[in-house]
């Protein structure tokens, strides 16, 4: 009798830790895919607060492109591996001029400085919270900017160098094509001329 009731929680307790095993699985995955499509998120979340003030929808969208290919000019310049991609690797497709491997069907860029996602992630954030002003939203935009940050370093994409040169790029960019959407808004101002009208 007191074997089967042994028995009994022994199989209760790999039940429950399968379970558990099972969830974290779930989570890990979870934050996985929101990680690496939180820039994405932000950009059509942006996009959508941004759709009814036509100068700044303008030059944040001009801004995501001209990001994105800094992006690729920095990582050009910089020309450091990610660290996910062991030194030979990297050094066989450099010395033959290859930037990209496939990897799951898909171009993967073998440079990592600066992080492409914390880059666009902090543009969004801090393009959006000039324009709006509202601390909730930016929030939102700082939580899912962070969650790229770690999703980026835990599962060895970038280092943390990487991430952190790429979310101060990402900043100054966002905070330059704020400054220039207001630039265009403002315009230059002039004295009236005297038009020798009575007073």
């Amino acid at each position: 009798m007191v074997m089967i009731g042994v028995l009994h929680l022994y199989a209760n307790a790999c039940i429950n830790i399968k379970i558990s095993l099972y969830f974290m699985e779930m989570l890990s995955e979870l934050f996985n895919e929101f990680g690496s499509f939180g820039p994405t998120i932000l950009i059509f979340l942006s996009m959508y607060l941004l759709w009814n003030k036509n100068n700044l929808f303008f030059y944040y969208t001009v801004g995501v492109f001209i990001d994105a290919i800094l992006n690729l000019i920095l990582k050009g310049l910089f020309q450091q591996p990610r660290p996910s991609i062991d030194q030979k690797s990297f050094d066989l497709a450099f010395k033959h001029g290859k930037r990209f491997l496939f990897k799951d069907g898909m171009p993967y860029d073998i440079f990592g400085m600066p992080s492409g996602h914390c880059q666009s992630s902090f543009f969004s954030t801090v393009f959006i919270y000039l324009s709006l002003k509202k601390n909730n939203i930016t929030y939102i935009y700082l939580a899912i900017s962070l969650l790229t940050i770690f999703q980026r370093v835990v599962y060895n994409y970038h280092t943390v160098p990487q991430v952190i040169v790429g979310a101060i790029t990402g900043s100054f960019v966002g905070y330059l094509f704020y400054y220039l959407s207001t630039e265009k808004v403002k315009g230059l101002i002039r004295e009236k001329l005297d038009d020798f009208g009575p007073i």
